[in-house]
Formats: structure tokens, sequence, C-alpha cells
């Protein structure tokens, strides 16, 4: 586990970094938020179809070549492609090769996780959020600190050469995955037909989708807009107020694990979630205040995402392909709420578009607790 959790930290790193990088980037190239919506909603919808397709290869030739042929080299032209973009097209391209990084990681993850730690699936699997909300959070704060000092390109120059370092841990897990034996009448991209799933299968993979609506679109786009704004934040504040929030969810994450998934723990969080999203859009005191508790929603409530996750997929053949089936309504989820979001915010403010990310974790704990509970 040590070296997926390393690989984790550093593809976390840089995609922390990112996340706060390009939309304040676009926004000092002097784009609006509703354009740069529409550059970001490209991630979801080009992860959804490739996520698929990875997955489906990771079970026939081993999941642990994909850490190395696929998600390494484009963490690293991502990167370079970032720091030569100048235009929204150069952006677009960016985010397909930053898709096809995000992709292939989840393609493979909760697999690697699974088969390394079959007795602490559940647990390990919830502990891999904490690394990732860890890494995104050093991430933010090298991108708001560096980007203050030395400038966005010399920022995007320093997360080039640290994504060189993801192919250490790649390769030294190389062999360590098992394959499918490939039949002569077999095609690899037969376990890619939805139909035969079981209904709770698709009660869970909407279950998490609302998870993501809460989620994506308020750390992706909504939350560096109005930071920068409408509060009028420096890089440097920005970037500090994003750590804060991730090492808040990492240590709410590892608060959990022996704590029961049960009823009162929903409502509990569903209150803090809606009321905390209620007045987020309000000034910078009741701002950050709001911030950390919905940091702290986020972590205290993975556990119903991956425990239902576990639930599904555990038994499966092909668990690539069936986790990456479990989340196409979520990554369908996020390409509509990042090209409607941008512009409901721009029009209609941001306290609405808030409260809704706040609705809708209310929904995903229900939903999740209520699934798991069914027998």
């Amino acid at each position: 586990m040590i070296r997926v959790n390393a690989i984790t930290l550093l593809n976390y790193l840089v995609s922390g970094s990112l996340t706060l990088l390009i939309p304040l980037l676009l926004l000092q190239r002097g784009f609006n938020i509703a354009e740069i919506g529409m550059v970001l909603s490209i991630l979801p919808i080009v992860f959804l179809v490739s996520r698929l397709i990875f997955a489906a290869v990771a079970d026939y030739i081993g999941w642990s070549h994909v850490f190395t042929l696929i998600n390494w080299p484009s963490t690293v032209l991502s990167c370079v492609i970032y720091y030569f973009a100048v235009s929204l097209p150069f952006f677009a391209v960016g985010k397909i090769l930053e898709s096809l990084r995000e992709s292939s990681y989840w393609a493979v993850s909760r697999t690697a996780i699974y088969k390394l730690s079959p007795k602490k699936a559940g647990n390990e699997a919830t502990r891999n959020n904490a690394t990732i909300w860890l890494g995104t959070a050093i991430g933010s704060a090298v991108a708001g600190l560096s980007i203050a000092a030395i400038g966005f390109n010399s920022t995007i120059a320093t997360l080039t050469v640290i994504s060189l370092f993801i192919g250490i841990p790649a390769l030294m897990l190389w062999k360590s995955s098992s394959k499918i034996p490939i039949t002569k009448d077999a095609h690899v991209f037969a376990p890619l037909d939805p139909r035969g799933r079981p209904r709770m299968f698709w009660l869970v993979s909407i279950a998490i989708m609302f998870n993501s609506l809460a989620i994506y679109p308020l750390i992706t786009l909504l939350l560096p807009a109005f930071m920068d704004q409408q509060l009028h934040f420096s890089y440097l504040t920005i970037g500090v107020l994003f750590m804060m929030y991730n090492v808040i969810s990492a240590l709410a994450t590892y608060a959990t694990f022996k704590q029961a998934l049960n009823y009162r723990r929903a409502i509990i969080l569903s209150v803090l979630s809606i009321g905390a999203s209620l007045f987020l859009g309000e000034p910078t005191f009741f701002f950050i205040a709001c911030l950390v508790i919905l940091a702290f929603v986020r972590g205290y409530g993975i556990g119903f995402f991956e425990h239902t996750v576990l639930k599904v997929s555990k038994e499966s053949t092909n668990l690539c392909v069936d986790i990456g089936l479990l989340h196409v309504p979520m990554r369908i989820a996020e390409f509509a709420s990042l090209l409607t979001l941008g512009f409901v915010a721009q029009y209609l403010g941001y306290t609405f578009v808030f409260l809704l990310t706040g609705i809708f974790f209310a929904i995903y704990a229900f939903f999740s607790l209520a699934l798991l509970k069914y027998e």
C-alpha cells in the first residue's frame, strides 16, 4: 500500500495545484466564469469515456501497468500543455490530458486497494481519500504560495518536475497485478455492456452521484471564482484556505473509522451541510467558518461513499470495469454541473448554487445509508 499511497499523494499534489491554478489563471487572462466552466466541464466527460476504456484494458493487462503507461506520462504532458497555453482551445487540450491522468488513476486505484488489502478494503479505500485530500492540501498551498512568489508559469514548471517523480512508485508496482486470461472468443470491451447488473448496483451509482454534485463543482469552479471575484482574496490566501479545507477533510476522514454509519451521522452532517452552504456567500468571517464546516462534512461523510461502492463491487470478476460503470452517472452529472452552474452563478448569484450543493449532500447521505442498511 505504500507505493499506491505514494502515487496517490503525488497525483493529488499536482491535481490540487491545478484545480486551484487553472481557474485563477483563466480569470487572470480575462475569461468569465461561464467560459471557465465550459473548459473545466471537459474533464468529467472525457473522464467518463476514458475511465471505462482503461478499466476494461486494466482487467486484462494488469491494473499496475495503467499507472506506468498512462497515469504518469499524461500527468507530465498536461502540465507541459498548460505551461504553453494562451487561449481556451489550448486549455481544453490540457484538460483532455488531465482527464486521462485522472481517469487512469481512478480506473485502477480502488482495484489496487481491494487486491492489496482485501481484508480491510473499506477502511483502506476510505483512508485513501484522506491521502488524496492531504495531497490536495499540499498542492493548494504550493499553488497559492508559488503563484504569489514566482507567477503562474513558474508554478506550472515546478508541477511538471514533481510529475516526473510519479514514475518511481509506478515502476515499483509494475509486477504487482494479475491479469484475466483472454480466451479465443473473448472481447476485451465486452464487460462494458451495462446490462445484467442488479438494481442495487445502479441505485448505488445514483447515490454517489449526489455526493459529487455536492462537492465537485464547488471545489473546481465555484469556490476559486468566488474567492477571487467576490471576496478579492490574494492568491496566497486562496491557496491557504484550500489547504485548510483539505487538511480538515483528511483529519475528519481519519476520525470516521471507529464511528458507525447511522442515521444520527446522516442527520447531523446534512443539517451542517445545508446550513453552511446557505451562509457560504456571506462576508469573510462567515465564509471561512462555513468552509471549515463543509470540510468536516466532506471528510466525515466519505464513509457512506466507499462502503456503498464496496457493497456492490467486492465480489466482481471485472472489478475495474464495475467500479468504472458505477461512476458513469456521477461523471455525467459533473459535466452538466460545470457546464450550467457557471451560468447560474453569473446570472442568479452564488448563494443559490451554494445552497444546491448542500441539499445534494443531504440526499447523498440518506440515500447511501438506506442502501447500506438494505439486505
